[in-house]
């Protein structure tokens, strides 16, 4: 049977585990707090956020970057969203962000920074999609990006 991890908060929690539990054993279900953030890591994102949102802003000759970009760094699904069905020219400017990144991050995997991957699975066990989880330095790279206009 699965374990189930959950961040508690106290205006749903019960709710929650009555939803769960007839999915998930009481004695699988691990509760944790939430840590906070270290102050220091807010600096550091208030410093890199503009840098990476000059390395990724998408030029008016881009539209397939912006589509990218609006994709990536607001969670996307590549089950529900492309109904299971590659999308060719997305990947390619996926990897023309990754590249441009590349200014910012000295590694391959600049991209992991802004939101990182995550494959999915049918419960079958047969590949369901990748869904893109925004890290806190996305969200603010987006946030900045909707703010100018951008995305």
């Amino acid at each position: 049977m699965p374990t189930l991890i959950a961040e508690i908060s106290d205006q749903y929690l019960n709710g929650a585990l009555e939803a769960l539990a007839p999915f998930v054993a009481p004695e699988n279900i691990k509760l944790y707090n939430a840590i906070p953030l270290p102050s220091d890591q807010d600096d550091e994102f208030a410093k890199l956020a503009p840098q990476v949102v000059d390395a990724v802003r998408p030029q008016p000759t881009q539209p397939l970057r912006k589509e990218a970009l609006l994709k990536l760094l607001n969670g996307h699904d590549t089950f529900s969203d492309q109904g299971g069905e590659p999308d060719p020219a997305l990947r390619n400017a996926m990897g023309a962000i990754s590249k441009a990144l590349r200014s910012v991050f000295a590694h391959d995997h600049a991209m992991r920074r802004l939101a990182i991957p995550k494959k999915t699975y049918f419960p079958d066990g047969t590949y369901r999609g990748t869904v893109y989880v925004v890290t806190p330095l996305g969200a603010r790279v987006r946030d900045l990006l909707k703010a100018e206009k951008a995305i």
